[in-house]
This record gives C-alpha cells, sequence and structure tokens, in this order.
C-alpha cells in the first residue's frame, strides 16, 4: 500500500472507531439514566412505608448505597469502553505507520542479529628513542 491509500484506510478505522465508541457510550448513558429513574422510582415508593426515623435513615443508606453501586458500575464499563477504544486506536495508528517491506517483529529480529561494534582502544603512544 502507497501511504495515501494506508491514510485513507487510517481514516476510515479512526472513524469507525469513533462513531462506535459514540454510539456505545450513548446507549450506556441511556442505560445508565434509565437506571437512576427506576431506583429513583423504586425508594420513592417505599418511603410512604417509613413510619420512624430509623426506618428512614435506614432506607436512605440502602438509597445511597444503590446510587454508589450504579455509579460505580456506570465509571467502570466507560472506563473499559475508553481502554478499548484507546487500544484499537493505537492499533490503527501501528497498522498505518509501519512500512509494507518490514513489519515490526522483523526489525526487531534484526536489531539482535546485528553484532554490536567493538569500541575502538587508542593506541599508546610509543616511548621515544633516547640517542645514547
Amino acid at each position: 500500500m502507497n501511504v495515501i491509500e494506508k491514510q485513507t484506510e487510517l481514516t476510515k478505522s479512526l472513524y469507525s472507531i469513533n462513531s462506535g465508541a459514540l454510539k456505545e457510550f450513548t446507549s450506556q448513558q441511556k442505560a445508565n439514566v434509565e437506571k437512576y429513574i427506576e431506583t429513583n422510582k423504586s425508594f420513592g415508593e417505599r418511603l410512604p412505608e417509613v413510619r420512624d426515623i430509623s426506618g428512614f435513615l435506614t432506607l436512605q443508606r440502602e438509597y445511597g448505597e444503590s446510587l454508589w453501586a450504579n455509579a460505580k458500575s456506570a465509571f467502570e464499563t466507560q472506563n473499559e469502553l475508553v481502554k478499548t477504544t484507546f487500544e484499537e486506536t493505537r492499533d490503527a495508528f501501528k497498522l498505518a505507520m509501519t512500512t509494507g517491506e518490514v513489519s515490526e517483529e522483523a526489525a526487531e529480529g534484526e536489531a539482535e542479529a546485528v553484532p554490536a561494534k567493538k569500541a575502538k582502544t587508542k593506541a599508546k603512544p610509543k616511548a621515544k628513542k633516547t640517542a645514547e
């Protein structure tokens, strides 16, 4: 592939990666909002059943724990999406930036096969003969 073809493929790959990630992120956000509304509805329905302060505090603690668990789960899935997207983007760039003749593994193998040059040592100056 020539450079223009590689750049075209890179652009297509990046568009595909970004549009897929955006669709997934949007669907995750929709699910998170629906979960939040359902949690509020569920605890709102239980609120009239509370008869004393300890029952209210227990319900409030359960509500807080439920919100925290939902938020934690949402952040974990979003982090995984971002991580996956970055990995896919990195792979797309690697593919676009490598030359067609030499792969990375071959280049690493050649680098190991070439022996290191020996350092040249300076010759010590010869002692001058003194006239006797």
